[in-house]
């Protein structure tokens, strides 16, 4: 299974905290906790003025990574789209994105909703279905978010957290060895109500409504699943940490991310952040991290072991083996 083309698509605006921090700090608010915790720097916002939607900017990644991989949409057996802010319910907008891509009649289109973790619960589920179909081949994923419309600009934590973006992917079976190894997920329910939207569900919805996001949540369970759970994980995959070759882990928390760093002594080249650059992009953050990588680092090898480590409100967590 390859996992080989990408691609990121943004707004052109582009958000610096310098100004969010100021109004907060003039409300007496110290910023500079948050700032290290989260670490971001600037953002890429879909402004007021502006006609972009998340469905938009999905299709313009679905075709950059199309074209840039020489890939007709003729050849594309499954689009999956995955969103927390969908432009529609009905119909899902994987069927806009086909409608726009002149897909083909027998292609399988779904959106899917799992939060921050949306990307890689996308990537476990297709690469099951594309291993046991006998006709399906190549599945394109687009992962899109338009977030700044939700959040709640009062809250000092989701004020500066998000960018808006799509980023777009493919997903091919081949005979190689590469691909998924091993899959494990934690879900603690019990804070399902620290992070909301719509606030009282949309049976009471209100235009204008923002995220409830409880200051709280910080997302520190699920760093103690992964300092709990990566070496078994491991183990049971005759693997240890040194056998990584590199470590994608949620964007969401550069805090987080030094906290499993430390806890594992990893070495800083195999653990890239990139919040701090391009913001927060949710569900697609650990594999646009990947993307980032690729492009400013270096090619990964065939054969290369890549552990995942993501989040989703609510929550849920998870732990991914990919053999690239």
């Amino acid at each position: 299974m390859k996992l080989g083309h990408t691609y990121f698509y943004h707004p052109e605006y582009a958000e610096t905290n310098e100004f969010v921090i100021k109004q907060f700090e003039q409300q007496n608010v110290s910023m500079q906790k948050i700032q290290n915790v989260l670490g971001r720097s600037n953002r890429y916002i879909v402004t007021e003025d502006s006609e972009e939607t998340t469905l938009s900017m999905a299709i313009h990644a679905a075709k950059g990574v199309l074209r840039e991989s020489n890939t007709s949409a003729l050849d594309i057996d499954m689009i999956v789209f995955v969103t927390s802010t969908s432009e529609h319910l009905i119909p899902c907008d994987a069927i806009k994105i086909h409608h726009a891509l002149q897909g083909k009649a027998n292609t399988l289109c779904y959106d899917i909703n799992a939060n921050c973790i949306g990307a890689f619960v996308a990537l476990d589920q297709i690469t099951k279905y594309l291993s046991v179909s006998d006709t399906a081949q190549k599945a394109l994923i687009i992962c899109s978010e338009k977030l700044s419309g939700i959040v709640d600009s009062e809250n000092p934590v989701t004020a500066f957290c998000f960018s808006d973006s799509s980023f777009a992917f493919i997903v091919e079976k081949d005979d190689s060895s590469s691909g998924l190894m091993d899959v494990l997920y934690h879900t603690d329910s019990s804070i399902c109500n620290t992070v909301l939207f719509p606030p009282n569900g949309y049976s009471c919805y209100h235009p204008n409504e923002v995220t409830l996001w409880d200051k709280s949540f910080d997302g520190s369970g699920s760093v103690n699943f992964a300092l709990n759970d990566m070496n078994s994980f491991l183990e049971r995959n005759h693997l240890s940490i040194e056998k990584i070759d590199l470590f994608l882990f949620s964007q969401f928390s550069l805090r987080n991310i030094n906290i499993i760093s430390d806890h594992f002594n990893l070495p800083p080249e195999k653990v890239p952040f990139y919040s701090r650059e391009v913001g927060y992009t949710g569900s697609s953050s650990p594999l646009l991290a990947l993307h980032q990588y690729r492009k400013n680092v270096r090619k990964l090898q065939k054969g290369e072991n890549i552990l995942i480590w993501t989040l989703g409100a609510g929550y849920q967590a998870g732990l991914m083996l990919w053999k690239y």
